[in-house]
């Protein structure tokens, strides 16, 4: 039922690929796109034996399934120890635009919520779960919920080229506004830059309860058995578009009669280990010297 894997460092394969281990939820993936999950993206590798029969048996899984999920109270309301805490989150900045569309506070029992995103890569999810104390929910919100701080991010400078370069393996490291000033007696401009806020958010939809963000602090936090946690929740109109990025999971799979739960990344029956190409968000500033004819 559980995965076994140890891993929990990337590693490099016999083509000098960064790779990293991550859950694929391959019974609910075409055949072709299981395989290739398993093949670790490479196409050339994706038609082995071994990897036809794990997608068609993990397919086969989900369709031998009870038709129908339980998510009878998967809501809960916040305990009143968790109130202040909640009182400072939002009044965060962060915390507005979440308040202008009426998201709130709520508890959710993880177990029972469904999965959208396909994969989920496995020592981030290990490592945001960390300071999570099972006996301390203010422990889980300050993982679920955070409370923004100004940390510092890596800078490198390439003079060479009169480039800036910021890398993060978080997603949400944006441009997040610009300016000029004058400085020292010269003119100065540039980017700002910011690893924008990230709460766990449960979303209703189509009478589903769905993980709308978060799923590498769930899945690391149901790796510790800890099930009911502090999300964020708003209930989505049947024909509102719920803001998803690329590349999840088709609406049959998570609005059908077995849709995948959070708990199946971690059963062997439906999912499966895999190495994936590890990546980067990158944010490039290149400072370029430009003479324009006419």
């Amino acid at each position: 039922m559980v995965s076994t894997t140890q891993q929990s460092l990337a590693t490099t394969n016999q083509l000098a690929h960064v790779t990293r281990p991550a859950r694929a939820l391959i019974g609910w993936m075409s055949q072709q796109e299981g395989q290739l999950f398993l093949a670790g993206r490479q196409i050339q590798n994706a038609q082995k034996p071994e990897y036809i029969n794990k997608v068609q048996e993990a397919r086969a899984a989900v369709q031998n399934r009870q038709p129908g999920v339980d998510q009878s109270e998967l809501l809960a309301q916040v305990p009143p120890e968790l109130q202040e805490y909640l009182a400072s989150f939002q009044s965060q900045d962060a915390f507005k635009p979440f308040a202008d569309e009426k998201w709130l506070p709520k508890i959710a029992n993880l177990l029972k919520v469904c999965a959208l995103q396909p994969v989920v890569f496995w020592d981030h999810a290990e490592e945001r779960a960390t300071s999570a104390d099972p006996a301390e929910m203010l422990s889980v919100a300050k993982i679920t919920l955070p409370i923004p701080d100004r940390a510092e991010i890596p800078l490198q400078y390439d003079q060479s080229r009169n480039t800036w370069m910021i890398t993060s393996r978080n997603p949400n490291l944006k441009i997040v506004g610009n300016f000029s000033a004058p400085i020292q007696g010269f003119t100065g401009c540039g980017f700002l830059v910011a690893v924008s806020a990230s709460f766990v958010q449960v979303v209703l939809h189509r009478g589903r309860y769905l993980l709308r963000d978060g799923y590498h602090r769930s899945l690391g936090l149901l790796a510790r058995g800890i099930t009911n946690v502090p999300v964020l929740y708003r209930e989505f109109s049947e024909y509102e578009n719920l803001g998803l990025p690329a590349g999840m999971l088709q609406a049959q799979s998570y609005l059908g009669e077995r849709p995948p739960l959070l708990e199946d990344y971690l059963n062997n029956d439906v999912a499966s280990e895999v190495l994936l190409p590890a990546s980067e968000k990158m944010i490039v500033v290149q400072g370029m010297e430009m003479n324009p004819l006419g």
